[in-house]
């Protein structure tokens, strides 16, 4: 019984291994599916579509899961998004995921009237001490990058987003989500509930010129 032992082992665990994304693949899904809304490369021309460009492989995937899935239905894009997306398998998924992450992000523009510059800077760099909000370059690193592969039991995401250069449109899209509680997210929730307007406008504006 023993010398089957290995042959066994082995063939349990090529059964459990994901292939590795089909780069190719999903080169052809992003001209084919989603190039209309998110553009071949990623750097998506309309504010209300997020650019993907760079974006972490996991995060993308794992969003594009959720809205397949249907767990995710905030913001108008799910609508555009589910007919493209019901019938995709998780490989391409993957694929199409891992070929955004490859693409080179390019940088967003700001308004660059100096005291909404400076507003914005303070609160990514140093957060608001009075209303208990963090540094969003805690989690999401000084120049935006993000963080790849953070803690799922910690928070529940797979990976901190990058946002540099992200479009002011969607991520004050996103922040408003987090506060009306139609996204949610243990730590984001909290920090949308604790922010204004004015605030979230300032930082989503220099957000979309850090790069």
């Amino acid at each position: 019984m023993k010398r089957f032992l290995p042959a066994l082992v082995i063939t349990l665990f090529a059964t459990n291994v994901f292939a590795a994304p089909d780069l190719e693949n999903g080169k052809q899904i992003a001209e084919n599916v989603c190039a209309a809304c998110h553009a071949a490369d990623g750097n998506s021309p309309i504010s209300i579509y997020p650019r993907l460009a760079g974006q972490h492989a996991a995060y993308t995937a794992e969003h594009v899961k959720y809205i397949r899935d249907g767990s995710r239905a905030w913001g108008d894009m799910v609508i555009t998004m589910v007919p493209n997306v019901e019938g995709m398998s998780d490989q391409e998924i993957e694929d199409v995921s891992a070929y955004y992450a490859l693409q080179v992000s390019l940088t967003g523009e700001a308004d660059a009237d100096p005291e909404k510059l400076k507003a914005g800077q303070d609160i990514y760099r140093g957060g608001i001490l009075a209303q208990k909000v963090p540094a969003c370059m805690a989690c999401h690193g000084p120049n935006g990058a993000g963080i790849p592969a953070a803690s799922v039991a910690k928070d529940g995401v797979l990976a901190y987003p990058r946002i540099s250069g992200q479009h002011k449109d969607y991520v004050v899209a996103q922040m408003q989500a987090f506060r009306d509680g139609s996204r949610q997210h243990g730590m984001m929730s909290t920090i949308g509930n604790r922010m204004t307007d004015q605030q979230i406008d300032d930082v989503a504006n220099y957000i979309q010129g850090l790069h």
